[in-house]
């Protein structure tokens, strides 16, 4: 549930982004720190069970949002920098490997 929630956001951070890993790179360290180093150290036993349900709660709150607003159209890849254009594929077939940039 937790790790779906967080794919769902990142997802559409990514792609919102204009494909930029860092601003994903930088949500992830952010969400490491607070949850884990921050907020991690302040709980324990069952008070700390509790924590996880509520951050996993917030995280599915924020992912269902997502999916509401912005819809399917905005939920999908739009900028395809990786991907080659089909004719090339099979000239290409025989050439080295391309970098895109």
């Amino acid at each position: 549930m937790l790790v779906t929630a967080v794919a769902i956001v990142f997802t559409w951070v990514f792609n919102n982004a204009s494909g930029s890993v860092l601003i994903v790179m930088l949500m992830h360290a952010m969400n490491n720190t607070i949850s884990g180093s921050f907020f991690g150290q302040m709980f324990s036993g069952a008070d700390s069970l509790s924590q996880s349900w509520l951050l996993a709660a917030l995280w599915c709150a924020v992912a269902i949002v997502l999916v509401v607003v912005a819809g399917p159209e905005h939920l999908s890849r739009k900028h395809h920098k990786q991907e080659e254009e089909p004719a090339q594929q099979a000239t290409d077939a025989t050439a080295a490997p391309r970098v895109v940039v």
